[in-house]
This record gives structure tokens, C-alpha cells and sequence, in this order.
């Protein structure tokens, strides 16, 4: 035992200091965590989220991207078409709206490509995420939350 533990009194004292602390502690969370139970009740039926939320949820088709592809086989065409996933009314609005802007701007970014890069694997993952990240810089009430490419040919 310790050299100042020794003493009957010393021992007390923090024993008692240590109880006071303990009971203090108690009481103040007492105090705050209770609450009259009215408010309690009032403010649990008032907060409580709805038990079954009702998502917007949409697919709107981008049919007929046509872009020129270059290869060892000679000029091709690649046709595409896809389905974008929305969550709101208005983001449908705005995609109607910019409808040739998003055409024109997949073509701008896919007409340097090559055949042989289009068919590898992978190329159609990377075009899903492009197309995404693309279409939703042009967007400025809301986001496009995914894509599905609808067609592929080379032609």
C-alpha cells in the first residue's frame, strides 16, 4: 500500500471524495437526460420519420448516338443507346430540354475512338462511368443516379 494511503483519515477522505464525485456525476446526468413526460412523448410522435418513403424513381432513354469510329478495318459506326436512372420529376424536364446538348456532347467525346478500343474489355464499363460523369456536369438541378447501356453495335 502506499505510502499516503497509511493513514485511517487520509483513506477517508478520499474515499469520501471519490463517493461526492460519483453521486455529482449521477445527478447531473439525472438532470440531463430527464424530461417532463409529455414533451418526451410529444417530441418522439412529432420526429418520428414515416415508416415507408416514397422514392421517384425513372428511366428516361437516350436512343440513336451514332459516332464515327476509325480502325485497320476502315471507318466504322458505333451506335449506342441508353437508359438513365432519375430520382426527380424536374431532372426529367431538364434532360427533354437538353436532349441534342447531351447528344452532341457523347459524340465530341467518344468520336476519337478506335474499334479496336471499343472492343476490348472493359470499354463498355468505362463508357457506362463517362457517359454518367459526362451527363451530369451538363445537369444543373439534380444528378443522374446511373446508366444502362441499352445498345452497342459496331457497325
Amino acid at each position: 500500500m502506499p505510502g499516503f494511503l497509511k493513514n485511517k483519515k487520509k483513506r477517508l477522505i478520499i474515499l469520501i471524495g471519490i463517493l461526492v464525485l460519483a453521486l455529482a456525476g449521477a445527478g447531473a446526468a439525472w438532470l440531463f437526460y430527464s424530461q417532463p413526460g409529455d414533451e418526451v412523448e410529444d417530441a418522439v410522435v412529432e420526429a418520428s420519420p414515416p415508416l415507408h418513403k416514397a422514392s421517384f424513381q425513372a428511366l428516361w432513354p437516350l436512343a440513336g448516338v451514332n459516332v464515327p469510329l476509325s480502325g485497320r478495318m476502315g471507318d466504322r459506326t458505333l451506335r449506342l443507346s441508353f437508359s438513365f436512372v432519375l430520382d426527380s420529376e424536374t431532372l426529367k424536364g431538364e434532360l427533354e430540354i437538353r436532349r441534342e446538348e447531351i447528344l452532341e456532347a457523347l459524340a465530341l467525346s467518344l468520336s476519337g475512338r478506335s474499334v479496336e478500343e471499343m472492343e476490348r474489355i472493359g470499354s463498355k464499363v468505362r463508357l457506362k462511368y463517362e457517359t454518367l460523369r459526362l451527363v451530369n456536369g451538363l445537369l444543373a438541378g439534380g444528378g443522374v443516379k446511373g446508366v444502362f447501356v441499352t445498345e452497342f453495335f459496331i457497325l
